[in-house]
């Protein structure tokens, strides 16, 4: 998720039971490993991934070179991909209708990033929260919230 988050940020996470609305485009999600992980980094399926959510229930999604449609309409995101790498990366989105109850999650380091490009949408029953705020950086109080 770098640039957003950093390996050893602490977060805090408003828990799936909690939250007082739905998860919408944009959000930062934790969810359980999927089953078919087919990635080299990270098979360790006690670890929980955190991600992105491009893609709600009922979307259709695809890429054109390095631009991400949902729609017919061109993703607009803030910033959030390391613009170096483009809103893809180097993995193109296959256009998929994203079935109820799924979403589809990418790494906001677009270049490196086993997502939904890959095990394809997460399952809304995986998903443990959202990503509230970065409470903690390099072992520093450090907040910033989403």
């Amino acid at each position: 998720m770098n640039p957003t988050l950093q390996v050893g940020d602490r977060i805090l996470v408003v828990k799936s039971s909690r939250l007082a609305g739905p998860i919408h485009l944009g959000d930062i999600v934790v969810f359980r490993h999927p089953k078919v992980f087919p990635c080299k980094a990270s098979k360790d399926q006690s670890l929980d991934l955190v991600q992105r959510v491009i893609g709600v229930p009922g979307d259709t999604i695809w890429s054109v070179k390095n631009r991400i449609y949902i729609n017919g309409q061109q993703l607009h995101e803030p910033g959030w991909y390391d613009l170096s790498y483009g809103q893809v990366g180097s993995t193109s989105i296959h256009r998929i209708k994203i079935p109820f109850g799924r979403y589809f999650v990418m790494g906001d380091n677009r270049s490196d990033s086993c997502d939904s490009r890959v095990f394809g949408p997460a399952a809304r029953s995986s998903i443990i929260g959202k990503v509230f705020a970065v409470v903690a950086r390099d072992g520093h109080l450090h907040l910033h919230f989403f």
